[in-house]
């Protein structure tokens, strides 16, 4: 697992094997929407045992003696994995509760937003630049979101609000995702997993027991479900992506993960022989052109450490040729 890596894991890897990673958290959380679908429990619930299953996976993974890094900006990197686990939490509470009050299309396109808040607030507070083909990139992604989530009629009271909680899904999916970049510029990998994920499920399970929603009393097949939500989308590929925002930046990451409906419509097909009609293909060709353009351009992140010999050796040739 990824706990078990050592700390070079952290070095800058060669393109083929980021993008190989990337492919297999897309797959990863693709595997969520069934898993869901599959359990039979509330939703909070289901968000509570997805990040607390995944967080004691983790702790099992580090036991044992580990050598302790030394990790600059402590203070910075633990206050934002914190407040990246609540962002995680409430992205969860607000857009699962979502789906009870508008409907599914409304709630997908809303959420899908999310690359549009994270490359703001990235603009705003950590002067990042983009190329105005990866902005295009990120407009394609939000139509062909669109596209696949249809258009939604439901117009009352109920549906508002449950687009607004859509809404304030997705911006908590951007807080999750700079925060957690901020956080990765200091932390390992599994130092910043299991405090998201630990921080998460404290606070989902604190919001179930206020909510009253039950943490007990399901059928094994929902708490098998619940398991394999915990490995699998969660452990490997929340995990995975983010190993990602060590070397890119967390608008480009939040545009990859929306590959995930389309992970998910090919699962959906093989495994619950379900296909989507032309509008949503058309969809689904859309997002993923969009995808595609935000990979070709996208933002890095850190750049791999130079050591001081190295500095100083380039100092020296670039005196030589001036």
């Amino acid at each position: 697992m990824y706990a078990s890596l050592p700390h070079a894991t952290d070095h800058h890897p060669r393109p083929s094997i980021l993008w190989a990673a990337v492919l297999i958290g897309v797959l990863a959380i693709s595997s969520a929407s069934i898993l869901i679908r599959i359990a039979d429990a509330p939703p909070l619930s289901i968000a509570a045992y997805r990040v607390t299953l995944a967080s004691l996976l983790l702790a099992c993974c580090r036991l044992g003696p580990r050598k302790a890094a030394p990790v600059k900006r402590f203070g910075t990197a633990l206050v934002a994995t914190g407040v990246s686990g609540l962002f995680l939490a409430f992205h969860f509470a607000f857009w699962i509760t979502s789906l009870t009050m508008t409907s599914i299309a409304s709630s997908v396109t809303l959420v899908s937003t999310t690359p549009f808040f994270v490359t703001l607030i990235a603009w705003l507070f950590l002067r990042e630049r983009f190329r105005p083909r990866f902005l295009a990139g990120i407009l394609l992604t939000l139509v062909g979101s669109g596209a696949i989530a249809g258009l939604d009629s439901r117009l009352s009271g109920s549906a508002v609000r449950g687009d607004l909680l859509a809404l304030l899904g997705a911006l908590m999916a951007a807080g999750y995702f700079v925060s957690g970049k901020i956080a990765r510029e200091s932390l390992s990998l599994s130092d910043y997993a299991l405090g998201s994920y630990g921080m998460a499920s404290l606070t989902l399970i604190g919001l179930c027991l206020v909510t009253g929603q039950a943490l007990v009393g399901f059928s094994a097949k929902t708490y098998m479900a619940l398991f394999f939500l915990a490995l699998v989308p969660q452990l490997i590929g929340h995990t995975t992506f983010n190993w990602t925002l060590k070397f890119l930046s967390p608008a480009t990451v939040s545009v990859l993960i929306l590959g995930e409906p389309i992970g998910a419509t090919i699962l959906g097909h093989v495994i619950l022989r379900e296909s989507p009609d032309v509008s949503k293909a058309m969809g689904l060709v859309v997002l993923a052109v969009g995808i595609f353009l935000c990979a070709l351009c996208a933002p890095q992140g850190s750049d791999p450490p130079r050591s001081a010999t190295a500095q100083s050796a380039t100092r020296g040739q670039d005196r030589q040729h001036a």
